[in-house]
């Protein structure tokens, strides 16, 4: 669903040089909401399958995480969103920082070969590379580096 909290009627042809400003997407799966993307801005692509974002936040409220990051690119067509920029993940137990991050919105993967620390309450994990299938588990995939706090 695309939104921009008005409602509109009829179709409307999004072309390249378009944007939409303070854009939320949401994605819902038997009424409850999956996750939730907004974004200051979105500049979208000549045949509309792709939008570079500004100022992003996605939400996945099972997990309770909140993704954060300066700019990144979505591809409506997969359902995927990439970027080059330094991207937080924060939960109410740890805080996951990485210099760029690709995610399958849909399935909820997520990877980096990128420089990649992970913080909670009395530890940080540091390495190169991240694989995610899921909020509980991620892997660093080499270099790590491990500080335990008492």
């Amino acid at each position: 669903m695309l939104g921009t909290g008005r409602d509109m009627n009829g179709e409307f042809k999004i072309g390249e040089g378009s944007f939409i400003e303070d854009i939320t997407i949401t994605q819902k799966k038997n009424g409850l909401t999956v996750w939730t993307l907004s974004a200051s801005r979105a500049n979208f692509s000549e045949d509309e399958s792709k939008a570079e974002l500004s100022e992003i936040n996605i939400l996945l409220p099972d997990n309770g995480v909140v993704l954060y990051a300066d700019s990144g690119l979505y591809n409506l067509t997969d359902r995927s969103f990439t970027t080059e920029s330094v991207v937080k993940a924060e939960t109410k137990d740890y805080k996951i920082t990485t210099d760029s991050v690709n995610y399958d919105i849909s399935s909820g993967k997520i990877n980096t070969d990128g420089r990649v620390v992970v913080e909670g309450r009395g530890f940080k994990v540091e390495g190169r590379g991240m694989k995610s299938e899921s909020a509980q588990e991620v892997k660093i995939l080499r270099d790590v580096k491990a500080t335990f706090n008492r």
